[in-house]
């Protein structure tokens, strides 16, 4: 009898999922309490703390990372239930064996998480073993890959935000101290990254943060429900930022990290240059990827490049599928919000 199934996840999922982790959150958002976590770190460990009582309710013996360990805790001092195991004896089912890449090929949410998967020792690594971690991120993507319908590696939304929403985006924008943001004018060289499973490249650009307004538009239920529907499962906000673009800014090739499976990009500000996506290699595996463009660079001909109007959404499975924005003729500033799924 096999020891893991999708039904068995997806059980487990709804199970779990009716826990309301809301005291928690606001323990964690606590400006006076003893946390203080960031909104985009309570997101990623409530979605990975739910992944970790989705493994243990199905018999795994995962020890969580601190910050998971943390939120646990929180649930139970609150008077949420502790987590369980099913009664396998009973139900005729073995305990999972699977590991944790078999169940969420998407990647973990939570660093400590991922760097428990695969520890990473630049200029420690030998060839061979190397290429067994490519091997084994080139297995993670196919996996992931599966789970995607071909056909909605992309799609556009029409009046996407109202022209007062709009207005009051721009008008945060006053407000974000772009020095509490963090400007990106580094990175590696273009190439296939075996930690995080993504094609990462050189790019040059500043994330502002977010305000209420955009907040609101990224946990909006209309908005969240659609894009469950497009994806075929349950997605969560993780995180969200207005993106600063000077001119002569760009971002170089790359696919998106696990937090950020599904991103919604409309312009605020300026006059945005296009979005290259290139969906034809969408389904290609790690390996290809990552030859593709150290042979091309950060920024490879072909792709479909992406203009929106500032009331308009690209919304994009960045996970993935490669993009690239060009250098910018003009300044510009992009509300960018990320999206995730528990399964």
């Amino acid at each position: 009898m096999p020891t893991f199934s999708p039904e068995a996840v997806a059980t487990s999922a709804a199970l779990n999922q009716q826990i309301d982790a809301g005291p928690v959150r606001e323990l964690l958002y606590d400006a006076g309490g003893k946390y203080r976590w960031p909104r985009f770190r309570v997101n990623e460990v409530e979605l990975e703390w739910r992944r970790w009582r989705i493994r243990r309710h199905l018999g795994a013996a995962d020890d969580p990372p601190a910050s998971i360990g943390l939120f646990e805790k929180l649930i139970v001092s609150g008077g949420g239930p502790a987590v369980s195991a099913m009664d396998f004896e009973s139900a005729g089912i073995a305990p999972i064996t699977d590991g944790y890449d078999e169940m969420f090929p998407q990647g973990p949410l939570v660093t400590k998480a991922l760097q428990g998967r695969v520890v990473r020792a630049p200029g420690e690594r030998d060839d061979e073993d190397y290429a067994r971690l490519l091997a084994e991120s080139t297995r993670r993507r196919d996996a992931y890959l599966s789970k995607l319908d071909n056909d909605s590696f992309w799609w556009h939304i029409d009046d996407f935000v109202s022209a007062e929403t709009l207005r009051r985006c721009a008008a945060e924008l006053d407000h974000l101290d772009p020095a509490a943001g963090m400007a990106f004018a580094g990175g590696p060289d273009p190439g296939w990254d075996v930690l995080h499973d993504a094609l990462t490249s050189k790019s040059s650009n500043m994330y502002l943060g977010a305000g209420p307004t955009l907040v609101q538009i990224h946990e909006d239920p209309v908005l969240v429900a659609d894009v469950s529907r497009r994806m075929g499962r349950a997605m969560y906000p993780t995180r969200c930022t207005y993106l600063r673009y000077r001119k002569g800014d760009f971002l170089g090739v790359h696919t998106d990290m696990p937090t950020c499976e599904v991103s919604l990009l409309f312009t605020v500000d300026g006059e945005a240059g296009p979005m290259r996506s290139y969906l034809d290699q969408a389904t290609d595996t790690a390996s290809s990827l990552g030859q593709w463009v150290v042979s091309e660079g950060q920024f490879p001909r072909g792709g479909k490049d992406f203009v929106y109007q500032p009331r308009e959404c690209l919304a994009l499975v960045g996970r993935a599928t490669p993009h690239a924005r060009l250098p910018q003729d003009d300044r510009a500033v992009i509300g960018a919000m990320f999206y995730s799924g528990l399964t």
